[in-house]
């Protein structure tokens, strides 16, 4: 959840900018240590947010069951991988690789995972899960892209950056269930 601390920075800032009278086209005043001329606009506003508090780990049946979802997702990708493995070259294809450029079930298991955590013990890996998965997904996009009307009577080519990304994932969601 730290879009919410980023989210709640830029409406502090954006109020000091407010309370200020700043704009994106004026100059930056200059610093100065005479008190604010009430009525010029050149009052200061600091805004800061609170220190973040150390995280305290979800329940362990709450990570268990996110790391659950996150791993299942990883093997719903690696097995997309197999039949697109196995299909290159082929009639099939043709329609796996429709449903892989449309498939973004990793957005669904982010979504059902995430709800197993609070702002306060969501754990920083689950982001980077969600990161990882995407990157896989985006790498089996390209590797099914590669298949083409010269391409499909050649060997299907090494899907490395695939397996590796999905690796990362799945090292992300053993993190997760250790709360890390």
């Amino acid at each position: 959840m730290n879009h919410i601390r980023i989210a709640a920075a830029v409406a502090l800032t954006a109020a000091g900018l407010l309370v200020t009278g700043c704009s994106s086209s004026d100059p930056a005043p200059a610093e100065s240590t005479e008190a604010a001329n009430p009525g010029t606009g050149t009052a200061t506003v600091t805004a800061s947010l609170p220190p973040v508090a150390p995280k305290r780990p979800a329940p362990a049946a709450n990570r268990a069951a996110a790391a659950k979802i996150l791993h299942g997702d990883v093997q719903h990708y690696r097995d997309s991988v197999n039949v697109g493995r196995s299909a290159w070259g082929s009639p099939r294809f043709g329609p796996w690789q429709q449903k892989a450029f449309l498939d973004l079930a990793y957005q669904d298991a982010f979504a059902k995972a995430d709800k197993q955590f609070t702002a306060d013990t969501e754990p920083d890996s689950i982001n980077s899960w969600h990161d990882d998965i995407a990157t896989a997904a985006d790498a089996l996009n390209q590797w099914a892209q590669r298949n083409t009307l010269e391409t499909s009577t050649k060997p299907a080519p090494a899907t490395t950056d695939v397996d590796k990304a999905l690796a990362k994932a799945d090292k992300d969601a053993s993190q997760v269930a250790a709360g890390k």
